[in-house]
């Protein structure tokens, strides 16, 4: 069995898109504006329950030293609930019909949003905001992801808050793309290192790795693609992910809404005609299926069977950063982004921002202390608490040296090994960036790029390529950022549309995997044309056309919201 903190550490650079740059001195002990807020009791001991985005090891009140941690600096014991594996849409809905909702909760689309208001679950945070919410309000990021929230988040446009947002800005990483066609870089090398052109040259290029590397040296079969697309709190992602290289960004769960990163503004029907963008993902996978080169277990498996394949050398492609997870515990097996030659409409998405936050918490009206359960979100904003959730305990797992933070030597060498556990709660920070305009994930930051990752295997690349760092190869793109305050304006379905969605939806994550292993190009086309008859007669075509005038009007309001806030 593979070690957990491999889970921990790679999980949630999947979930959460997490990436940036360089590190320098940490926060004074004696700077006011990185203390949590006095409360009531003078921080007496209380335990605060939460969901939290996440990894199943995480769930409960745990012994760790940023559990300690968090107690000490606020009295506040952590009782997590994580949404690892979690159909959060059903968990919301069975929490709030047994009355058993957490002191806070989570909520990521906008009909969990709804949800929570239409069952008058939530309460408004204004008040407890301007009472313990100081290092949310002082930061920029802290105060757009606070407007942002009041905007789009209230309840029937009340606007009020009810809804605080974490890990928001600018999410950039100094060393490795966030989105990237990762492949196994000592395989790639083995035939020959040919240029790939574009996604159909990359099924070429892979094809010839599976054959040049069928099985390990174990013995176990390899198949150059995999996935997970059983699991249902990950839905088609373990594939769809490569819209990213399209420059295209699916809008909903499933495929059927979406944008162009270069035109964010304007909302597209993603399944209209042969030709549209989530048509092309599937297509293409269902090609390397039809090339003898996508795994068949992919429509089976969960993240967690799929991770275990990729740590056992079984698999050659993944379509985010796995370049920090030993492969056979062997440092020369390596995944590293290949360079595609050209960008479709000049864009790839290879960094994301997060206007408004990458996930939104609200304090239940079931809590009992709700200006404890206002502490702790505070003090995830804080750069003191952000560090610590998002790294470990400082003097336990990162140091600052001649002003600089970084990851300890052996830790590193832990993490790389097996032989230690990575944060469990590097989900639940504030601000993605710094005081200093540095990276609060010190693995993503220059520093440590250039300590830990600029040898052996990731040296030949960079000389192979020119380049300083991976990245390199793809913020060039014209079109490189996505914000995802887009995707959060999507307002929410209504009245029958809700239902209708939940048909739709279901349909789609049921019938894709069918698409995906379809035998030949003839039948893919019919069951494509059978998929879309149905889904029309479920509704879809409702939901595109109620969807695009708001979200575009949400979009527009949004982009002036951005350029007020650059100006």
């Amino acid at each position: 069995m593979f070690k957990k903190h491999r889970i921990t550490l790679t999980a949630l650079i999947f979930a959460l898109l997490i990436s940036i740059l360089a590190g320098c001195s940490s926060p004074s002990a004696n700077d006011p504006s990185q203390k949590p807020n006095d409360v009531t009791d003078e921080n007496k001991p209380v335990t605060i329950s939460i969901l939290m985005q996440g990894i199943s090891q995480m769930s409960g009140v745990q012994d760790d030293p940023v559990t300690k941690y968090v107690a000490e600096k606020t009295g506040i014991t952590i009782d997590v609930t994580s949404d690892a594996g979690m159909n959060l849409d059903a968990e919301l809905n069975a929490m709030i019909a047994s009355d058993s909702l957490p002191d806070i909760i989570m909520a990521i689309t906008p009909e969990q949003r709804k949800l929570l208001h239409d069952t008058d679950s939530i309460i408004p945070l204004d008040d407890l905001v301007q009472s313990y919410g100081g290092n949310i309000t002082s930061k920029e990021e802290g105060r757009f992801a606070l407007d942002y929230s009041r905007k789009f988040y209230s309840r029937n446009n009340d606007g009020k808050l009810y809804f605080i947002n974490v890990r928001a800005g600018q999410d950039y990483n100094a060393g490795f793309p966030t989105v990237a066609p990762y492949i196994r870089w000592d395989v790639y090398e083995k035939i020959g290192m040919p240029k790939v052109e574009n996604m159909d040259d990359l099924l070429n290029v892979l094809k010839q790795m599976q054959d040049a590397y069928p099985e390990t040296e174990d013995g176990k079969k390899v198949y150059a693609i995999s996935g997970f697309l059983a699991d249902a709190a990950w839905n088609t992602f373990s594939l769809t992910a490569a819209e990213a290289f399209i420059g295209f960004r699916k809008l909903d769960m499933y495929g059927l809404l979406g944008a162009m990163i270069d035109e964010p503004t304007k909302m597209i029907n993603a399944m209209d005609g042969e030709d549209a963008p989530t048509w092309q993902l599937i297509r293409y996978f269902n090609k390397a299926y039809q090339m003898g080169i996508l795994d068949p277990e992919v429509v089976t498996m969960k993240f967690d069977q799929w991770f275990e394949k990729v740590t056992a050398g079984q698999v050659l492609y993944a379509p985010l950063g796995v370049a920090d997870v030993p492969i056979m515990n062997d440092p020369d097996k390596t995944f590293l982004p290949v360079k595609f030659e050209n960008f479709v409409n000049d864009s790839f998405t290879c960094s994301y921002m997060y206007s408004q936050g990458g996930a939104s918490y609200a304090i239940t009206k079931s809590c009992k202390n709700p200006e404890r359960a206002m502490q702790l979100l505070d003090f995830a904003w804080s750069y003191e608490g952000a560090l610590a959730f998002a790294n470990g305990v400082e003097g336990d797992t990162w140091e600052t040296v001649d002003g600089v933070r970084n990851l300890k030597a052996d830790i590193v060498e832990a993490y790389n090994n097996g032989d230690r556990e990575g944060p469990l709660f590097s989900t639940f920070f504030g601000p993605f960036m710094n005081e200093d305009k540095t990276p609060i994930i010190l693995r993503n930051s220059k520093a440590y790029f250039e300590k830990y990752k600029t040898t052996g295997i990731v040296k030949s690349y960079l000389e192979h390529y020119n380049i300083k760092a991976p990245i390199d190869n793809f913020n060039v793109a014209k079109h490189y950022t996505w914000d995802e305050a887009f995707d959060r304006c999507r307002p929410a379905y209504e009245g029958d549309l809700i239902e209708i969605d939940n048909r739709v939806r279901e349909y789609v994550l049921t019938n894709i995997p069918r698409l995906v292993i379809a035998e030949s190009d003839e039948e893919f086309e019919a069951q494509r044309q059978k998929f879309m008859d149905d889904i029309i007669q479920l509704g879809a075509n409702q939901l595109v056309e109620y969807s695009i005038p708001n979200y575009e009007k949400a979009a527009q309001e949004l982009a002036k919201m951005k350029e007020a806030a650059a100006n």
